[in-house]
């Protein structure tokens, strides 16, 4: 047995040193380097990437499998783009944990690590082939932040789920990790998203699936869609459970402060803790807590010195159970708008759902801004998860501009069913009291009363509104359809009375100073100038008008606005791609009838359209309320064909193109007296000529029994091509120049008027002696101010001829003395008054 057992023990000494030798010259004679380039070709071969390594590789087998590499990179697929990059790595790996099933890694540590994740406009992502599985989403991102989501969530799913997957009973271990200096570029060709994320520096604790474990980091946010140029540290303890799709971030403490998307943050934090189970896609927050002092940059909210807060205690959402929870969340906003304060407060003391019942507290808001104080609750809540019963929505309101109050009320019970994704309003009651000295009574009262419901799952909503307005009824309704595309809305809108002016007035004007003497009071300190005044911006914001689509159908019975009055007003309006069209337009206005059409398109620069006929119109009444101008009287009909386009009035006069065609009759042309001008003016055939200017009057007017124009505008500059104008005594037609000046609202006129009939009509007689005679009067001035001048002397040099050779022979036939003959030069330049 001693031999047997020798025997043995030599053999087994023999066999140790064989493998010891053995492994001591495999280690000597073993180079990693080797087998790169067979590596790289495994690599093309199977993924169509080039692998490239730069560095040596270093490796040992005992007692850890360790692996130390350096400049390792690999390309885009059948590209060579650079997908993935690191400058260096370096990890163990123990080897008898492998013998029980089980993955120790030491401490790693990778430096450089670069990486570009991009989702094409295909929707796949370009790391797709590397993990086995397609994470296509086609879905178009309604904006950047979703985008940014889905970028993340993609490259989450290849790395965990769409990868595959790691047997259960295998035990991975990684005592942890450093990553030093990284870069990860996220881009998204569907939505224009590009994001960097850089100077990426991370460090965990001890990393084992499903067990907590540390974690710290720091990096730079940059990006121009959205706009990014923030930093960012973060720190928590993190639990990863990839197989069973179960995540959480414990103790979670994020910051970040720079430029963020629609704000200038000065601190942005988020602390608490945040559960995820994607397998059933449950939530579960506690101790959340959101932060935010900054700016709000984005045009549309624009806020300063803003300080924001949410405290969330607890939310629960388990969406396959249908329950949710929630308690005592609180909602806090304060800054400063350009027109003043802007405050929020938002209260939810509580609130329980699940399939059998349904419970809470309510919940209560309030927002204070310039003008605006409203509040608005919700309360007595009932019925289950199913279908969820709100006794009471309410909204309460005062809004104020200038001596304008307007205060309103609203309520409404509301049923939700959760399984059809349905809600309703089926009761809604309120009023509207609106309070202005302005107004006929000084007070006007609406009350309204309603539905309103939609339905996410098919994808409408729908809305049925009646007031009382003036007496009058105001009924609107309307469907939508493609409520979560671009939702297309049909309405009928029928209202009796509707005077916007009194609703919507315009912004009243500040009252000048009371005017000084220009003296300085010298017991005061000497007043410091003002500033110049800020101009108001007069931008023609019409980008309500894209992206929406609407039909439907407007029936007013008298219809009131900017000074317009009329009744009967009826249009058919169509919206789509930024154009909006109200065709078979009809009215009836001052005495007359309104047909034709008008467009704008918001898409085009706000180019405007319109081909309008009236008929039968007073048109003094309707240049009062519309222009308030006096300048013309009469009735007749008026053609308009206009175009023009501009972001703001001055571009829109600019741009003004068309023809107008004015044909009246039995009216006058008020502010001058033409038939008057000339009498006053015969002083002309003493030698005592000279060009007459006359001012404007309202208490003067040229009457006439017909009137016939034709106006051609280009550049917003109209030329008058055909102007007769007929009177008893006169007639009237266009000379050079004959332009008006809508731009600067301004008159460049000459008119031609000759004298007819003079031994009939309008004291004809006076003015024989200018019968056939042409006397030229030029309108010049703006259209509040309009000034005339009769040029006299042309027409003396003109029609007058025979008159002047009379006075001439008289002149120079005369007697010596008192009446002695003048030489024949004083006697023109008497009678031409030179």
């Amino acid at each position: 047995m001693k031999t047997w057992f020798k025997r043995i023990v030599i053999g087994l000494v023999v066999l140790v040193v064989v493998a010891v030798v053995g492994l001591a010259i495999f280690l000597l004679t073993f180079d990693p380097n080797a087998y790169k380039y067979k590596l790289e070709e495994i690599v093309q071969e199977r993924y169509q990437r080039t692998l490239t390594i730069d560095g040596e590789i270093e490796l040992s087998l005992f007692p850890r499998i360790g692996l130390a590499v350096q400049g390792v990179s690999l390309s885009e697929p059948d590209s060579t783009d650079v997908f993935a990059s690191i400058d260096s790595m370096r990890l163990a790996v123990a080897v008898w944990p492998l013998l029980s099933n089980s993955f120790v890694v030491d401490h790693v540590t990778i430096n450089g690590f670069k990486a570009r994740v991009v989702r094409h406009k295909d929707g796949h992502f370009n790391f797709e082939n590397l993990v086995g599985g397609s994470v296509q989403n086609t879905a178009v991102p309604a904006n950047a932040a979703e985008a940014g989501a889905g970028v993340i969530a993609g490259a989450t799913q290849a790395l965990t789920g769409g990868s595959p997957s790691t047997p259960r009973n295998m035990q991975i271990d990684i005592a942890g990790l450093d990553l030093k200096d990284g870069e990860l570029q996220m881009q998204d060709a569907m939505s224009g998203m590009a994001v960097t994320v850089s100077r990426l520096n991370a460090n965990t604790g001890r990393v084992t699936f499903d067990q907590p474990f540390d974690v710290s980091m720091s990096a730079r946010v940059e990006g121009g869609n959205p706009r990014f140029d923030a930093g960012l540290t973060g720190q928590g303890l993190l639990r990863l459970n990839p197989s069973a799709k179960r995540y959480s971030a414990q103790k979670l403490d994020l910051r970040m402060d720079g430029l963020i998307p629609g704000a200038q943050a000065k601190s942005l934090a988020a602390r608490g803790n945040v559960a995820f189970n994607g397998a059933t896609s449950s939530l579960d927050v506690s101790g959340l807590e959101l932060l935010f002092q900054g700016d709000i940059t984005d045009p549309a909210a624009k806020m300063t010195g803003v300080e924001a807060s949410m405290l969330v205690p607890r939310l629960a959402i388990d969406p396959h159970k249908t329950q949710l929870q929630l308690e005592k969340t609180a909602v806090r906003l304060k800054g400063a708008m350009p027109d003043g304060p802007f405050e929020l407060a938002l209260d939810a003391p509580g609130l329980a759902i699940s399939p059998s019942a349904a419970s809470g507290d309510g919940l209560t808001g309030r927002v204070r801004a310039q003008g605006v104080d409203a509040s608005f609750g919700l309360n007595g809540i009932g019925g289950n998860a199913y279908e969820l019963d709100v006794k009471e929505v309410k909204f309460d309101g005062t809004f104020k501009q200038g001596e304008r109050v307007v205060k309103t009320v609203f309520a409404s019970p509301v049923s939700l069913n959760l399984l059809q994704r349905s809600a309703s309003l089926q009761a809604l009651k309120g009023d509207v009291n609106i309070t202005d000295p302005g107004l006929p009574k000084g007070s006007l009262a609406i009350p309204v009363i309603g539905s309103l419901s939609a339905n996410l799952l098919k994808d409408q909503a729908s809305a049925r509104i009646n007031a009382v307005l003036e007496g009058g009824k105001f009924d609107l309704s309307a469907d939508v359809a493609k409520l979560s595309a671009q939702p297309e809305v049909k309405f009928a809108l029928a209202v009796d009375t509707l005077d916007l002016d009194k609703l919507v007035p315009p912004i009243g004007v500040a009252p000048a100073k009371p005017a000084t003497d220009g003296k300085q009071d010298e017991s005061k300190a000497p007043a410091k100038p003002a500033a110049p005044a800020k101009a108001d911006d007069d931008t023609i914001n019409l980008s309500g008008l894209l992206n929406k689509t609407a039909t439907g159908t407007i029936k007013v019975g008298q219809l009131v606005v900017r000074g317009l009055k009329a009744s009967e007003v009826g249009a058919d309006i169509k919206l789509a791609r930024g154009k909006l069209d109200l065709s078979a337009l009809t009215a009836v206005l001052y005495g007359g009838k309104l047909g034709g059409a008008f467009s704008v398109d918001a898409a085009e620069n706000n180019a405007m359209v319109s081909k309008l006929n009236l008929s039968g119109i007073a048109i003094e009444p309707l240049l009062t309320d519309v222009a308030q101008q006096r300048t013309l009287s009469g009735t007749g009909n008026l053609a308009l064909d206009l175009k023009t386009a501009g972001a703001n009035p001055y571009a829109l006069k600019n741009n003004l193109a068309g023809t107008v065609q004015v044909r009246l009759r039995d009216g006058a042309v008020k502010g001058i007296n033409i038939a008057q001008v000339l009498r006053d003016l015969k002083a002309t055939f003493s030698g005592e000529a000279n060009d007459a200017v006359v001012a404007a009057s309202q208490e003067r007017q040229t009457d006439f029994t017909s009137m016939e124009g034709d106006l051609q505008i280009a550049k917003g500059i109209g030329t008058v091509k055909r102007l007769d104008v007929q009177a008893p005594l006169l007639r009237i037609s266009q000379g050079d120049p004959a332009t008006i000046d809508f731009v600067n609202s301004a008159f460049n006129f000459l008119a031609r008027v000759r004298v007819v009939n003079t031994s009939t009509g309008q004291d004809g007689k006076d003015l024989a002696e200018l019968q056939n005679v042409t006397v030229p009067i030029l309108l010049t001035g703006t259209f509040d101010a309009p000034v005339y001048t009769v040029q006299w002397r042309q027409a003396v040099t003109g029609a007058l001829r025979k008159t002047l050779e009379n006075k001439l022979k008289e002149a120079i036939g005369g007697k010596s003395g008192a009446g002695a003959a003048l030489p024949i030069d004083q006697a023109i330049k008497g009678i031409l008054g030179k």
